[in-house]
């Protein structure tokens, strides 16, 4: 465990960078911020383990420690969900707590077949559950801090 997310980057410089956009097959994600945002790849760096269910990446803001769990996906949204999930709990066991306030959750899918009403429940449940709020986007999200 780490104390802070200083010492987690310090630990994990392999997998860090100042950038502020995630991109894979398509799929992007940015952060439009005149601020400091650390990107973390989680999947395949961070952690490492085939075994355990992970999101792409993660962004920590800086000015107030919120932390962004990112995932880029084809069109499985509640694959994409769990996958979340999982990162935020095994960041609670094995890297820093992150308080649920300033836990944030995006799913930038290459399209999203589920139905409005199924989209808002899954938004509900990681707001209950998990974490401050869930975005789901096709193929672009520009997410602008507030």
């Amino acid at each position: 465990m780490h104390n802070s997310f200083d010492d987690l980057i310090e630990a994990h410089q392999d997998c860090c960078s100042k950038s502020k956009v995630a991109s894979e097959n398509g799929k992007r994600f940015e952060i439009d911020s005149n601020e400091d945002f650390t990107r973390i790849k989680i999947d395949d760096c961070l952690i490492a383990s085939q075994q355990v269910e992970k999101c792409d990446f993660g962004f920590i803001r800086h000015s107030n420690d919120e932390f962004y769990f990112v995932e880029l996906k084809g069109k499985e949204i509640k694959k994409a969900l769990s996958q979340i999930i999982s990162a935020i709990t095994h960041f609670e066991d094995h890297f820093v707590g992150i308080p649920k306030d300033k836990r944030y959750g995006f799913i930038v899918s290459s399209k999203n077949p589920l139905a409005g009403q199924a989209t808002n429940i899954l938004k509900l449940e990681f707001a209950k559950k998990y974490g401050k709020i869930l975005e789901i986007k096709n193929i672009h999200c520009k997410y602008i801090p507030k």
